[in-house]
């Protein structure tokens, strides 16, 4: 039942973000939640995070963010995510210019705590596997951002870290309740 929650709480997300319901991060983020956001944009309490993502989500002609099905390691109270997702954001319609669309393939890391009110992520560390269209001083075509294997061989990989620490049973089959 837990990873089942856990999900839904991860997946409301993408629903949240591209509708522009800035209150549904309520439901998805402890309010002193920890966030780094491709190692620049850094947040510690969920108040100021919902204001900055909105100011900057508002500002585009539209979005989508797609989410993979998360990889869920679960220690009683505790939990850590790691789920793959892909983005597209417009910052004109139609797009006449590389740099008028921006999107990318990233991952969440996502450490979770149950809460009175249910699944909360705590910390999020959010980085990309690719991106394109992002700054124009990278020119049009795709490039890597983050690697994730050498991300994961450094021990900065939370969820790769609680598996080696838990073992990979605690993602595989859901815990006794």
């Amino acid at each position: 039942m837990s990873q089942q929650a856990i999900a839904a709480v991860i997946n409301l997300y993408s629903v949240a973000i591209d509708s522009h319901s800035w209150d549904l991060f309520d439901e998805i983020f402890a309010p002193d939640v920890e966030l780094d956001y491709c190692h620049v944009l850094r947040w510690s309490d969920l108040a100021s995070f919902k204001r900055d993502f909105a100011e900057t989500h508002e500002a585009t002609k539209g979005h989508q963010h797609f989410l993979g099905v998360p990889q869920i390691a679960v220690e009683g109270e505790c939990a850590w995510a790691l789920t793959y997702g892909r983005f597209n954001l417009f910052r004109q319609t139609p797009a006449a210019d590389p740099f008028d669309m921006s999107e990318g393939g990233a991952w969440y890391d996502d450490e979770l705590t149950l809460t009175q009110a249910g699944w909360r992520i705590t910390k999020r560390t959010a980085r990309n596997f690719w991106w394109r269209g992002t700054l124009p001083e990278q020119g049009p075509y795709p490039m890597i951002v983050d690697s994730f294997p050498e991300l994961a061989r450094t021990g900065q990989i939370g969820f790769i870290n609680a598996l080696r620490r838990l073992g990979v049973s605690a993602a595989v089959r859901e815990p006794a309740e």
